[in-house]
């Protein structure tokens, strides 16, 4: 699922660590997602994919606009809580689903693995399994590449949220779009426990 050589060159470095691809999946089993959240691929420095869309490595010091302003809305939603952790690990622990729609990207080169299969092979596959086996699901799309999968998702069984891009979130109508809070309400409504999107104090 890659660019023939670009994992075995030393120049073309590819993100996450092979290890880390399909660590979105082995965080959330089928049978215990209750929320997907889509982003577009993962970060193209050194030291922050890990292999859950939006989230980054412990060691990444300066954390990205859009995980910055994602926490910022947590906190506008819940603000009685704590951040949770930039790995993201308590989120996907709870079944949030932390997808990108390419699992990889080459160093310095955002969206750079967009046309290698993922999309077609793993993407929309899984997001059309989800939609059909599951029931009372929220999708969380964020951003105009994340929007273009709505129509995999049948919103007569699930909560589709759609907003733009927490990159910019006061030019793309992500900032105040409430999703977190939605979704527990979504969830609870149904009887499904909602997550804690904050580690409690």
């Amino acid at each position: 699922m890659r660019k023939k050589g670009e994992r075995a060159d030393p120049i073309q470095r590819v993100y996450p660590n092979e290890k880390d691809v399909f660590r979105a999946f082995e965080d959330c089993p089928f049978k215990e997602v209750r929320v997907v959240i889509l982003g577009q691929d993962p970060y193209f420095n050194e030291g922050q994919a890990i292999g859950r869309a939006f989230a980054v490595s412990e060691s990444t010091e300066k954390l990205p606009p859009s995980l910055k302003n994602i926490l910022k809305e947590v906190e506008r939603d819940y603000p009685r809580g704590l951040m949770p952790e930039q790995t993201l690990e308590s989120w996907a622990k709870q079944g949030v689903f932390l997808l990108n729609t390419t699992l990889t990207v080459a160093h310095g080169r955002s969206n750079s693995h967009a046309d290698i299969g993922w999309k077609e092979v793993v993407t929309i596959p899984t997001l059309k399994k989800l939609s059909a086996g599951r029931e009372h699901l929220v999708f969380i799309l964020w951003g105009v590449p994340a929007k273009l999968f709505e129509q995999f998702l049948d919103q007569r069984r699930h909560l589709v949220l759609k907003a733009g891009h927490p990159s910019r979130p006061s030019l793309t109508g992500f900032q105040k779009c409430g999703h977190f809070r939605k979704a527990n309400d979504y969830l609870s409504e149904h009887g499904i426990e909602p997550i804690t999107w904050t580690i409690r104090k």
